[in-house]
């Protein structure tokens, strides 16, 4: 029960994140927004409410020690360029797209929908999902590059989110996996 709780409880906090994020341009909305909003929280809430009971047993909270000392940990030269530029390709991807949404909040459509594509993929391929995530995240101590670095902060902002309910999903039996992947298939679509 406690770790159900605690995945409840980080999830929902990402969630707020993507939240104030999308909020932060409401003053720039042509029409209200809230139906939208409710759509977006509720699919995610729809996911989170759906897997509690798979993360009572099978989830490996994230200690708040940990999350601070990643944070604050000290930082190469060429990590601090790879991180730049995952943003500038980001932000160049983001406002290349033709959807009428400001700045900041343009993220999230991208985000989403690459989410969605590897959570599909997922469905089929679930551990080469898993792999790719590792392979890029990990980067060793000599390959310290700028590309490797780059690579890494990508998969972070792309598959940050969908690896841990990949990895939630993964744990379980073939067919609660399966029948849990499709519908966070679908919710992210939705969301």
């Amino acid at each position: 029960m406690k770790r159900g709780a605690a995945f409840f409880l980080e999830s929902n906090l990402f969630v707020l994140l993507i939240l104030a994020i999308l909020l932060i341009n409401k003053n720039d909305w042509d029409e209200d927004g809230s139906i939208i909003v409710f759509i977006f929280i509720s699919g995610f809430e729809l996911l989170f409410m759906s897997l509690f009971v798979p993360a009572c047993f099978f989830y490996e909270p994230v200690g708040i020690k940990q999350i601070i000392q990643s944070i604050f940990k000290k930082r190469e030269k060429n990590e601090w360029i790879g991180m730049a530029l995952v943003f500038f390709l980001a932000t160049l991807i983001s406002l290349g797209l033709i959807f009428d949404m400001p700045y900041p909040s343009i993220y999230l459509p991208i985000w989403l929908t690459v989410c969605w594509v590897c959570a599909f993929v997922s469905i089929f391929i679930q551990r080469f999902v898993i792999a790719y995530y590792y392979f890029n995240v990990n980067v060793e101590n000599d390959q310290k590059s700028i590309f490797n670095y780059f690579f890494k902060y990508s998969a972070l902002f792309i598959m940050g989110f969908n690896h841990y309910i990949q990895l939630l999903l993964s744990k379980m039996p073939f067919l609660l996996n399966k029948l849990g992947s499709s519908p966070f298939s679908v919710i992210s679509t939705q969301s």
